[in-house]
């Protein structure tokens, strides 16, 4: 199952193609590529394509615009494929904003604040363009939204403002990281699409398959009735494993070799049950806590070690060994 696995999530780097397209391509044929971590989904696509370089990942998102960096699957930040944007919003984000409601509650979010803060918000960067934290802070501020500039309560509209479709990230990455308006950004408003849920799963299965419904639900942040009817519609092959039900859209002969994940790799994140990628034994090496996911080395879908950008240097566990010497040829390469 794990070599399957790795070959449908495009470990065995499926796309040839250089620049913002190879970058597109990626985050098209994952269904979206996790982002919280700008830098690891930068890895993400390299771990999946042969011609892409860490300036053609920014190129994709800042010039080409092929590619959007928001709030999709779990409410978590994604690198998606610009046509997707819409779609995924359109499904994902009442869903998500009905999740957020007491932290909204916590911070004095009423929902005639969100609304006022995204129109503010929106107006600002349709006027100014490219706008960071502190400033938006300050305009929410100057238009009695917030007491302050500072605090959660900023990000959290900013973030309610994304799952609107008003909003995305703009030029920038980490400190200097900005948001955009959509409208601006992208020449107009996303666009939805019927069926959604449908074509999730579809998107789901074929990047993260053989899956269960509860690895789909977990994945995507919908309720488990709507993930289950959702994944039996687009399931193709369906496999019995220890005694439940594995779907996928269909048989591939799977990749065995080694590839150097980088933080927060979607293949980590797609699933409910990490114990068969990662075992016990293994896993504060990876997951330390706190919410982070280190960058990991795997082999035929299984973690075997860890590894850390300085350097780059690896740490094998136990008695594991493998050639690495592929994977750091193409890291360099990647950095070019």
């Amino acid at each position: 199952m794990l070599i399957a696995r790795a070959q449908a999530n495009g470990l065995d780097r499926p796309v040839s193609e250089a620049g913002p397209g190879g970058v597109a391509d990626v985050a098209r044929r994952t269904a979206g590529l996790q982002a919280q971590s700008w830098r690891g989904a930068a890895y993400a696509v390299r771990a999946r394509s042969t011609a892409t370089t860490l300036t053609d990942v920014s190129r994709a998102q800042e010039d080409d615009r092929s590619v959007v960096r928001g709030w999709f699957m779990r409410g978590t930040l994604q690198l998606v494929a610009t046509e997707d944007a819409g779609w995924l919003l359109g499904l994902l984000g009442p869903q998500l904003i009905r999740d957020t409601e007491r932290r909204y509650g916590e911070l004095g979010l009423t929902p005639d604040l969100r609304e006022r803060g995204a129109d503010v918000i929106e107006s600002h960067l349709l006027d100014h363009g490219p706008t960071g934290r502190a400033a938006l802070g300050a305009v929410l501020v100057e238009h009695g939204i917030l007491a302050e500039p500072k605090g959660q309560a900023v990000y959290a509209l900013i973030r309610h403002t994304g799952l609107l479709g008003r909003l995305c990230y703009g030029p920038g990455h980490d400190a200097g990281e900005t948001w955009v308006a959509v409208r601006d950004w992208l020449g107009g408003p996303l666009k939805s699409a019927d069926s959604a849920a449908d074509e999730l799963a579809r998107r789901y299965l074929t990047a993260y398959g053989p899956a269960t419904a509860k690895d789909f639900a977990t994945w995507s942040g919908l309720p488990i009735p709507a993930a289950r009817q959702a994944l039996r519609s687009a399931a193709r092959e369906e496999y019995v494993i220890e005694g439940e039900a594995y779907a996928a859209v269909g048989d591939v002969p799977g990749f065995e070799g080694v590839r150097f994940l980088g933080e927060f790799d979607p293949y980590l994140l797609g699933y409910r049950d990490r114990r068969y990628a990662l075992a016990e034994e293994h896993r504060h090496h990876v997951y330390p806590g706190g919410g982070m996911l280190r960058p990991a080395v795997v082999r035929g879908g299984r973690v075997i070690g860890s590894w850390q950008h300085v350097g780059p240097s690896v740490s094998l566990f136990g008695t594991e060994s493998a050639d690495l010497s592929g994977e750091l040829a193409d890291l360099a390469r990647f950095h070019g």
